[in-house]
């Protein structure tokens, strides 16, 4: 790496690119190389060269994470099926592809790199579904709960599969039953229309 090459130059988010190349072809997992993964201006194949490395370190963190990271980098670091920061960052990064998400979720498991995979935006409905089929009170399923692609019918289901809502009891002939049912059904209605942050309180 060369000598004139230093921690300002590496952090400041206009530094030329061949420059954080240079820095990330060392190899090097110091801070130099940690600024230089996360830099915005980092180019695509640079990031992937780190990932490629299957290092799990500062810099490889830090490279799943930036926001220029491509795709198939990202779905690469997935298809290893590892829990650790690397997978956590590239499950919740933008450019995270749909069917690298869907592969996460298809293990069935409850870690963090499958709750940032519930939650990435890019997640599909179908997807989402089948977490919440599996009729689970877990984490995992709250964060599919919590995502605007998440099927409205798909979120009520497990809701009441789960006792966060319950049906009332329509063996009860009174005035107060019927007034409980209409409550809940408008309260199905609003639900429809939460968003993640008010789901997170459910």
């Amino acid at each position: 790496m060369s000598k004139e090459i230093t921690f300002k130059m590496v952090r400041d988010p206009k530094c030329p690119p061949e420059v954080l190349v240079e820095v990330l072809e060392w190899g090097g997992d110091g801070s130099v190389s940690h600024y230089a993964a996360e830099n915005p201006n980092c180019p695509p194949e640079a990031l992937k060269m780190v990932l490629e490395r299957g290092n799990d370190d500062r810099v490889s963190w830090d490279a799943a994470e930036n926001p220029n990271c491509p795709p198939e980098a990202l779905k690469m670091v997935l298809e290893r099926g590892n829990n650790d920061l690397v997978s956590w960052n590239a499950a919740e990064n933008p450019n995270c592809p749909p069917e690298a998400l869907k592969m996460v979720l298809e293990r069935g498991n409850n870690d963090l790199v499958s709750w940032n995979a519930a939650g990435n935006p890019n997640c599909l409905a179908e997807a989402l579904k089948m977490v919440l089929e599996r009729r689970k009170d877990d984490s995992v399923s709250v964060y599919a709960a919590s995502n605007r692609n998440c099927p409205p019918q798909a979120r009520l289901n497990w809701l009441m599969a789960t006792g966060r809502i319950k049906m009332p009891d329509l063996s009860q002939h009174d005035v107060q039953v019927v007034k409980d049912y209409n409550r809940v059904d408008e309260d199905w209605e609003q639900l429809k229309q939460m968003t993640e942050d008010e789901l997170k309180y459910i």
